[in-house]
């Protein structure tokens, strides 16, 4: 091999003798990657959740504001982390190397695929149903659940026959997501500029623990709809000169879609009446029935509608790498590891994504997908931030290209949000939390078998370079 090309190959944890990846993306694209996956259904499914959640207009800005200074203050810390340790896998490959132990990196990776990536897939592809449903006149619950579930499946088939076939698939819509978004904003800045919206008093319909417990879901949900800005780290081997592209990639985008959200919220409240908001099934289409008619509600329904679908190829796209950075670890089911030949593609651990991603999608509400998938998505980036400050102390002299900003209060800040968060969250509604931990303590005796291998077969494992 030219060592000339040495420098666009990628040290990546495959087994010997497999093909490697090569860096090919810029912080354009990874830019582009992290916007594609957060806008996707939360700006047009959750404001009206926030609203129901916290009971007043200024709080329910509040809400998006914080949710935005936290995912800032996470990005923040993970463009140190993403440029760092450049591998694939992104906080599977952070909590490894910061906690010196398979574990608790195992564990998130079994997290990722029966609770976080999963349930994310499930109330993505819920709201491209509930916006199909209000297209085609279509209102029953069980009618969008199956459309939901007709959705990732179709996509789960797509990704499996080739990955230039999804990637076209999500080029195509990360265009159209952008503009349904800014489509809401412009009209409604344009055409209800006169609205008076009731900012005070701050706190209006709930008080007490009911409206502290509220603001934690509604957080919750926010951050739902920031999901995403993390998601380059997955893709870090294939990204030019990651040092400086990740944290580029991260902070442009991030601060792109706050001001999106932000302003998408500021539209809501002004066009429709609070009550309105809170009642509402499809807050952008109703606002954009109100701004422009029928015709204008159509119009967004179906850009939501190619919008949520783009954001579920996305994450089909992503999240295999996870499974197969564990399954090349040994810590993971084998067949993670195969590549069918002739598509190219991880599609054994596609198909599982799909299936599961479907029992989400089937069985759950919105809301109760949301607040699950996302108490434990912070759970785990909560870790990963913690594993920031153990590398600090551990590793003083790993070569960190990019410094957090404002270290430690930057990762203390979103330590104590976070923090914060997940114990009133947890407070509130304890069931679904507890479910989660009994899907965790399911994947530790597959754990153990797998360390036990290892051990049995030590030549096996040193086949796989780190």
């Amino acid at each position: 091999m030219s060592h000339t090309h040495d420098d666009e190959l990628v040290e990546e944890i495959l087994p010997a003798g497999q093909p490697r990846l090569l860096r090919v993306l810029t912080a354009k694209t990874g830019t582009a990657v992290i916007i594609g996956a957060i806008i996707g259904s939360g700006i047009f499914m959750v404001p009206s959740t926030v609203a129901t959640q916290v009971g007043s207009p200024a709080l329910s800005l509040f809400v998006w504001i914080i949710g935005g200074v936290l995912a800032l203050a996470g990005a923040l810390c993970y463009a140190e982390l993403g440029a760092a340790i450049p591998r694939s896998g992104g906080t599977y490959a952070f909590l490894r190397r910061a906690y010196n132990t398979d574990l608790i990196a195992f564990l998130f990776g079994w997290a990722f695929l029966f609770i976080i990536i999963t349930g994310a897939m499930g109330a993505v592809a819920t709201v491209f149903a509930r916006y199909a449903g209000g297209l085609f006149g279509t209102e029953d619950v069980w009618t969008e659940r199956w459309m939901a579930v007709g959705c990732i499946l179709f996509l789960t088939v797509v990704n499996c026959l080739g990955v230039k076939i999804g990637g076209s698939v999500q080029n195509v819509f990360a265009f159209i997501k952008v503009g349904a978004v800014l489509a809401v904003i412009l009209l409604g800045f344009s055409l209800a500029s006169g609205t008076e919206v009731s900012w005070t008093p701050l706190v209006q319909e709930k008080t007490g623990t009911a409206l502290l417990g509220g603001l934690s879901l509604a957080i919750l949900g926010a951050l739902f709809a920031y999901n995403g800005w993390f998601f380059v780290t997955f893709i870090a081997t294939e990204i030019k000169d990651p040092a400086r592209s990740i944290p580029r990639a991260i902070f442009a985008a991030l601060a792109i879609v706050a001001t999106v959200y932000i302003l998408a919220n500021v539209v809501y409240l002004t066009v429709l009446s609070f009550e309105e908001l809170q009642a509402s099934r499809r807050p952008a289409a109703d606002t954009l029935q109100a701004l422009v008619g029928p015709s204008g509600a159509m119009a967004i329904s179906a850009a939501i509608m190619l919008t949520t679908f783009g954001t579920v190829n996305a994450q089909l796209m992503v999240a295999p790498r996870v499974y197969h950075a564990m399954a090349n670890h040994e810590i993971f089911f084998r067949v993670c590891q195969y590549v069918h030949p002739r598509f190219r593609t991880p599609v054994v651990s596609i198909v599982m994504q799909g299936l599961w991603a479907s029992v989400f999608a089937l069985t759950g509400t919105f809301v109760e997908i949301v607040s699950f998938a996302m108490f434990y998505t912070y759970v785990f980036l909560t870790l990963a931030v913690v594993g920031l400050m153990i590398l600090r102390r551990k590793e003083p002299d790993l070569h960190r290209p990019y410094r957090v900003w404002g270290y430690p209060v930057t990762p203390v800040l979103f330590l104590l949000i976070a923090a914060g968060v997940l114990v009133n969250a947890l407070i509130g509604d304890y069931t679904r939390p507890l479910l989660g931990l009994v899907i965790l303590a399911i994947g530790l005796p597959f754990y153990f078998y797998w360390k036990r291998q290892q051990r049995a077969n030590p030549v096996a494992g040193s086949t796989v370079t780190e």
